[in-house]
């Protein structure tokens, strides 16, 4: 794929993000209360479920399952995300719940590891906040470079929960094999 192929894929991804970001501006109490690069994070997971197939049997294409294990800043900010995502004309209404609480998880966001196994994400996309979380079975890793938040895609623990990230979502990751 040429660079300006690769160019195009970013910018327009960064352009949903932008835009995602710039409409949740008003929600002024998480918006207080969390950093531009955190936000950015949570833009990019809602964006990565565009971006990936689940299978058919996971139920993900009726309801999808996002879990949430960070502080509450963060949390009542992906909430206020998905709820302006259910408003839109979208295929797949998504539910946002704390990870320790869900029965249930198609993705699972950790700002911080949790030793104990958890059933309800051995199905799970899991994606930890930074290289510095070591969460079992992760599967995108954020990590900033250069001033820029980038994230980085095990391949192998996407096969094994039989998830699969389209080509354009892969080629703005550094691959994991």
């Amino acid at each position: 794929m040429s660079d300006l192929m690769k160019e195009k894929v970013a910018v327009k991804l960064c352009k949903c993000i932008l835009l995602l970001c710039v409409l949740f501006a008003q929600w002024g109490h998480a918006e207080e209360e969390i950093t531009k690069e955190r936000k950015l994070k949570a833009a990019y997971v809602l964006n990565f479920i565009k971006y990936m197939s689940w299978p058919v049997d996971s139920g993900a294409q009726n309801e999808f399952r996002l879990c949430v294990h960070s502080d509450e800043p963060f949390y009542h900010f992906m909430q206020a995300l998905v709820t302006r995502h259910n408003q839109g004309a979208n295929k797949v209404r998504i539910v946002v719940g704390h990870t320790l609480q869900e029965p249930l998880c198609h993705l699972a966001y950790f700002q911080s590891s949790i030793e104990q196994s958890l059933i309800q994400i051995r199905r799970a996309v899991v994606v930890v906040e930074s290289l510095d979380v070591k969460q079992v079975h992760a599967a995108i890793r954020f990590y900033t470079q250069a001033q820029k938040v980038r994230f980085e895609f095990d391949i192998a623990q996407l096969a094994k929960v039989d998830v699969i990230a389209s080509s354009e979502l892969l080629k703005l990751a550094r691959i994991i094999r």
